[in-house]
């Protein structure tokens, strides 16, 4: 009796040894995360964003700074300017599964919406590079304009739409990469985002931001705070990234104005948001963190200690 019993405790606890071994590895896969890229220290924080900690650090190469992520392919892509090469995560497990050369140094990265390819910025060579996910190398190249900065791929138009900070433009491509359009915008123009009919450059020596009409091709600016680095909307609003004010400024896009702006971290530099659990996480390049913010109210809801300089220059969360 004594044996049965002890079999029955044995057999009890492998039992729950499997299931908290299920849960927490299906916890730990299916949460939602972001993937912040820490510039100084050559590493990638991986951040909860439901208990709203960094659960694991990865040591990618040398200075990480563009992202993307792929959540149908459960893949991150990191560009590393000091050793001109990618690292892909699988962001099921968080491990390093490839590194991709590219002999220049990338700086912005995208995906196309059917995440097959992945194009990255080559400021140096005023170049942008294309990888094909499937084969994990660069499989094509083509010149745009000088130094580009941004890149996006706006999946109404797919369109891939450049910013070239140097010639204060921004270029749009068909999905055969053959040069559509270039319109001026701002001086500098750095980060770029798009959703729906619209295109926008934060432009950093303006203060401003132009909203680029992909239908018609015209163009309006709005001012924002000092030196805006990046910018994003969700729903009517607009927030944009200001480096030197240590600020949000966020927009009505019914109106076309800032109507205030929210302190962040220092040197707030690109922004993500996850749409389920209604968050704004914003990256601070001078404070190594990253701010998390509600977009129901838009109160600050946590800042994070991330790594060394944390910038994650593209869509950093894995929705």
């Amino acid at each position: 009796m004594i044996n049965r019993n002890k079999k029955i405790i044995v057999v009890l606890l492998i039992s729950l040894s499997l299931s908290l071994i299920y849960y927490y590895s299906n916890y730990y896969k299916t949460h939602p995360k972001a993937y912040i890229t820490n510039q100084g220290d050559n590493t990638v924080s991986v951040v909860d964003l439901v208990d709203l900690e960094v659960i694991k650090t990865i040591k990618v190469g040398i200075a990480p700074l563009g992202i993307t992520i792929l959540n149908k392919k459960n893949l991150g892509f990191i560009g590393n300017v000091g050793t001109d090469d990618v690292s892909v995560i699988d962001t099921r497990t968080d491990q390093i599964i490839k590194t991709i050369k590219l002999n220049t140094a990338p700086l912005s990265i995208t995906s196309s919406p059917d995440e097959s390819k992945v194009y990255v910025t080559d400021w140096f060579k005023n170049n942008i590079l294309v990888i094909s996910v499937k084969e994990m190398k660069v499989i094509d190249s083509f010149k745009v304009g000088a130094t580009p900065s941004g890149v996006v791929f706006n999946k109404k138009y797919k369109y891939l739409i450049v910013t070239n900070r140097d010639s204060n433009t921004v270029e749009v491509y068909n999905k055969k990469n053959k040069l559509i359009t270039k319109l001026p915008t701002g001086k500098h123009p750095f980060g770029v985002h798009t959703k729906g009919q619209y295109a926008y450059t934060a432009n950093v020596y303006d203060d401003s931001i132009t909203i680029i009409n992909l239908e018609d091709w015209t163009t309006k600016v709005i001012k924002v705070g000092a030196h805006p680095y990046n910018v994003l909307t969700h729903q009517n609003l607009g927030f944009v990234t200001n480096t030197v004010d240590d600020s949000l400024s966020v927009i009505d896009l019914k109106i076309g104005k800032e109507i205030k702006q929210i302190y962040t971290g220092e040197t707030p530099e690109n922004l993500d948001v996850h749409r389920k659990l209604n968050l704004l996480v914003v990256t601070n390049w001078g404070s190594d963190s990253i701010s998390v913010f509600s977009l129901k109210n838009l109160k600050l809801i946590k800042e994070i200690k991330t790594g060394a300089q944390s910038r994650s220059f593209g869509e950093f969360i894995l929705q």
